[in-house]
């Protein structure tokens, strides 16, 4: 249980589900105003495939994950992995894209993240869109690479530092 100066919250999780139970402490129709995040991984084998033409594409639900919640403004991120390029979304409804970079532990180039922005978010909005992208498969090679050399750097080192002699008198 977490409690917030807003609202009072609760994340149960089992092995197939998650569920967020979000309690307001204060009304939010009649004039009060509430800005909040919620974000969340999710595991990609229910919602990333592969087209035909070699994208991939993950599939997902637009909206509010509240149910019947009128948003403002709503803006939904997705974090592509390292070395993806060309992302473009498919939505039923006209919504604002734009590219944002996002570095993480170990990125070498840093990962995509596109941005969905719409207005006066509906429940009728509730609704699957799709992000598409290309993805090589060597960008998963990068940060183990990476990770190898800098230790065979760091022994090659120790090893020159041990062999060497310093001292001024032979």
């Amino acid at each position: 249980m977490t409690s917030g100066n807003i609202s009072s919250s609760h994340l149960r999780s089992d092995y197939r589900k998650s569920e967020l139970e979000i309690e307001p402490r204060y009304p939010l129709f009649g004039g009060w105003k509430a800005t909040f995040v919620i974000g969340y991984g999710l595991p990609l084998e229910d919602f990333l495939f592969e087209s035909p033409d070699g994208k991939r594409y993950l599939n997902f639900s637009f909206g509010c994950p509240l149910a019947e919640t009128v948003v403002d403004k709503l803006t939904i991120k997705v974090v592509l992995p390292e070395g993806s390029k060309d992302p473009s979304a498919a939505a039923p409804f006209p919504v604002e894209q734009r590219l944002e970079t996002k570095y993480s532990y170990l990125d070498v180039v840093g990962r995509t993240v596109l941005v969905l922005e719409k207005k006066n978010v509906v429940p009728e909005h509730i609704t699957p869109f799709q992000v598409y992208y290309t993805f090589k498969p060597i960008f998963m090679l990068a940060e183990p690479l990476m990770l190898a050399s800098v230790f065979f750097l760091f022994f090659v080192a120790c090893l020159a530092y041990l062999h060497n002699d310093l001292s001024i008198r032979k």
